[in-house]
């Protein structure tokens, strides 16, 4: 006998529905991160967030809040990072009982082009990465981000790397 025997019906189906919030969390978080390798699009971007969502992330990132903000910041970012690949790592989601809130981390490894400081028509090659702090709602049956929250760790030049350049001039 399996251990599912001893488990009712219901309990299997508010199982079932937690894994299945939890996936559909960490695709939300997934297309987010096509949506920004996609040449930052930001009606696609602005579309996962609650009418008054925030895009918070430390360092040169900023704070955004609503629909309007988030598609005016992207629309700025994709003239200075003209291509990036995002990689989200190591999914927790935390999906609470009543199944209309979770919280999610993730971690960011992003190889992208970014233009210099010193003369935009330059580009570099740079290594990034943020750790997520999200958190997330449930609405008509739809998860949204309420609030994406990133740390930036590091943002290096390839040829320099983290250890000898941490942050970009």
């Amino acid at each position: 006998m399996t251990q599912t025997a001893d488990i009712g019906v219901e309990e299997l189906a508010s199982r079932l529905a937690r894994l299945e919030d939890v996936r559909a969390i960490e695709q939300l978080k997934y297309t987010y991160a096509n949506f920004c390798d996609n040449a930052y699009d930001p009606e696609g971007i602005a579309s996962l967030f609650t009418e008054d969502g925030r895009w918070v992330v430390d360092g040169e990132g900023g704070s955004m809040v609503g629909h309007e903000e988030i598609k005016a910041h992207f629309r700025a970012l994709s003239e200075k990072i003209t291509w990036a690949q995002h990689y989200m790592l190591n999914p927790r989601v935390e999906v609470a009982d009543d199944g209309r809130s979770a919280t999610g981390l993730f971690r960011l490894l992003c190889l992208c082009t970014i233009e210099r400081t010193d003369d935009p028509s330059e580009k570099d090659a740079v290594l990034l990465t943020v750790n997520y702090t999200d958190k997330f709602v449930k609405r008509d049956g739809a998860w949204y981000f309420e609030e994406l929250v990133g740390k930036t760790h590091q943002v290096s030049n390839w040829d320099q790397g983290w250890v000898q350049q941490p942050f970009r001039p």
